[in-house]
């Protein structure tokens, strides 16, 4: 019977020990004592002289204390600042005596019970046996679509830029030979995340046999991990990793990458975010050049551009995809990111389509390209984006998109910056050149601005299609009734397929007081426009892509108002951003949802607290790194694996 082994394990010192458990720990007072209690019971059946080390790593919530006061035998409590997992398990390896060494989450998702098929491995003629969800044979439960969609990208990045094999580098359910884990340990670096590919990375550059083993794995309900940050930390440490380890040789002077993108002071779609793309890819040690590949202003308007701004192509312009293409033959990059959007190269249908032929031809005459893609045609309400008329009409339209769609996963790349786009492309594609990049917050979010002492509303953005601003007026028109000190600025101009609508809306609402409308707003005044305001109000009826308004909203900590639809509700599960919800084009739930953030100072404060910690881990700097890995890959300037690891895997 497994309970008198445990007895005598829980009360008996052992004086040698075959077998260490590590289980790193981190706040974890919720379900740490039913874990120890799991693994000392189940263990102590096998008949293994074992012990178990609780590697707390800075708790703040009491778990070593709740771990420390078990009176068991062979059970230590190592306390520690906090380093990360790797360091935590790192701590526990150099403590354990064990001939064998696993390390094991403490939310028992592979639960212990699948520890002797790893134990069997390693006395088989294994280094490192390893916990693996994705090996034929093993079975996930309660695991989310967004967490299978993330895992499948992490694994094919991992495999082609690291060149380690397993298939499952990231279960944390591991069991090595002792000798080979306090080696692997001494030398690795990382104490993220990422700590255990490390590990894999040496052991394969080492010649190690790397065995795994199909697990049962199930899904903690408060699980700590989040897909979308987490993954873009891995793969900043992927980098990290190469850098430290990798036997490659990148060009000494760094990558000239090209930018095609629309870029201030131009007001089309995207602008800031290719200023903010390039400036943080030019930033980075990888690159030594960067060539911005730009949209031309219109007559009258200039631009203190810097040298390395090339203004090629036109909006609306038949002939900006040859002006690009000549551009970067001029300008020979190494490779070239397409900043886009569906309505990038215009609001008429042939020069548009025409213009997303670009990143594919671009590939075809030998520059690698990556496409940032910002929205499908199938996720957007063409009447509401200004594509619409008659239903003849929109058939064709839907075809033609389907069709350049198709052409623009002719791209070596393509990133989308929402998960459900990633499963559409792959679903209805069937492409394999998809990866996940979120949109990521322009700056590294300064401490938030106290809020104006008058409760003021704000909507930032293009007006006149899905974005439309007369059921906030009438909203405004209701809030004054509730306080006449009320605010509302409209921040922004209008859409190019709407010419004249803001001013329109101004004629038409002239009798309502306390309504500034500013006009476009350049870069230099968007933190003062965001800072005046109490929160951020989404008038939308339709959405075209992931909100920049909403990841600048959160920078700013300042809390949203929004309609629950689309891929304003995919930023709400997937990044965590949090909002008051209103019906769509109901200008008095817009008017309730409002006064619950303008009433109370304290729901004001935690929607903008909330959304500026989102913001402020997500920075877009980090985002850029997960582009540069594919990047190097593709220009081959990536580390590979060292010979004896090609050996060992062959």
């Amino acid at each position: 019977m497994s309970y008198p082994a445990f007895e005598q394990w829980r009360d008996v010192p052992l004086p040698r020990v075959t077998l260490s458990i590590v289980v790193p720990a981190y706040n974890e007072s919720e379900r740490i004592l039913p874990t120890v209690a799991a693994f000392a019971v189940a263990v102590s059946a096998t008949g293994e002289p074992w012990e178990l080390i609780v590697s707390d790593d800075g708790s703040r919530d009491g778990t070593a204390d709740l771990v420390g006061a078990l009176p068991w035998a062979n059970l230590r409590v190592l306390r520690h600042t906090n380093t990360g997992k790797g360091g935590a398990v790192r701590r526990g390896v150099r403590a354990a005596r064990g001939d064998l060494i696993l390390f094991a989450d403490a939310d028992n998702s592979t639960p212990i019970e699948e520890l002797p098929r790893l134990i069997a491995a390693v006395r088989a003629g294994a280094h490192v046996a390893i916990g693996s969800r994705a090996a034929e044979g093993a079975e996930e439960v309660g695991k989310s679509p967004l967490r299978r969609l993330v895992s499948g990208g992490l694994r094919r990045v991992t495999r082609l830029l690291t060149g380690v094999t397993a298939e499952d580098t990231q279960c944390g359910f591991k069991l090595f030979r002792g000798e080979v884990a306090r080696d692997l340990f001494r030398r690795g670096v990382l104490d993220g995340f990422s700590f255990d590919l490390e590990l894999l990375y040496l052991a394969a550059r080492d010649g190690l046999r790397v065995v795994e083993v199909p697990v049962r794995w199930v899904d903690a309900p408060d699980s700590k991990v989040d897909p979308v940050k987490d993954s873009v930390k891995f793969l900043k440490d992927v980098l990290m990793l190469r850098r430290l380890h990798g036997s490659g040789h990148p060009r000494a002077d760094g990558l000239h990458l090209a930018v095609v993108t629309a870029y201030p002071p131009g007001r089309r779609s995207l602008n800031e975010y290719g200023l903010h793309l390039s400036r943080v890819l030019a930033d980075k040690p990888e690159v030594g050049h960067m060539t911005i590949l730009a949209d031309r202003l219109p007559d009258g308007q200039e631009a203190a551009d810097a040298p390395n701004v090339r203004r090629v192509w036109d909006f609306n312009d038949p002939l900006s995809a040859l002006r690009v293409l000549l551009a970067l033959r001029r300008a020979r990059p190494d490779a070239v990111i397409f900043n886009l959007q569906m309505a990038s190269f215009g609001d008429r249908r042939v020069p548009a389509a025409l213009g997303l032929l670009t990143p594919a031809l671009a590939r075809a005459f030998g520059t690698p390209s990556v496409t940032l893609l910002h929205n499908l045609f199938e996720t957007v309400d063409l009447d509401r984006a200004g594509f619409g008329g008659n239903a003849l009409k929109v058939k064709v339209t839907r075809a033609f998109g389907r069709l350049f769609t198709r052409a623009l996963l002719g791209s070596n790349l393509v990133a989308t910056t929402l998960p459900r786009y990633v499963k559409l492309l792959r679903d209805e594609y069937g492409a394999q050149n998809v990866f996940l990049a979120p949109h990521g917050t322009f700056q590294l979010p300064l401490p938030p601005q106290p809020f104006p002492e008058v409760p003021t509303v704000m909507t930032f953005g293009k007006f006149g299609t899905y974005k439309r601003v007369e059921v906030l007026i009438e909203a405004h028109r209701e809030l004054l009734t509730r306080d006449p000190r009320a605010r509302l600025v409209i921040a922004g101009s209008d859409t190019p397929n709407a010419p004249g609508y803001l001013a329109g809306v101004q004629a038409q609402f002239a009798d309502v007081p306390n309504i500034t409308f500013t006009g476009y707003v350049a870069e230099e005044d968007v933190p003062r426009v965001f800072s005046d305001c109490t929160v951020v109000a989404f008038p939308y009826n339709a959405t075209t892509g992931s909100s920049g308004v909403l990841h600048q909203a959160g920078e700013f900590g300042r809390g949203a108002v929004m309609p629950n639809i689309g891929d304003l509700a995919d930023l709400i599960q997937d990044e965590g951003y949090r909002a008051e919800f209103f019906e769509p084009e109901d200008p008095q739930s817009l008017a309730d949802a409002l006064w619950r953030v303008l009433s109370d100072p304290r729901q004001a404060a935690a929607l903008g607290d909330a959304n500026w910690r989102v913001a402020s881990s997500l920075p877009l700097s980090d985002v850029a790194d997960w582009y540069l890995l594919h990047i190097e890959d593709l220009t081959g300037t990536a580390p590979g694996p060292s010979p004896r690891a090609q050996e060992a895997q062959a």
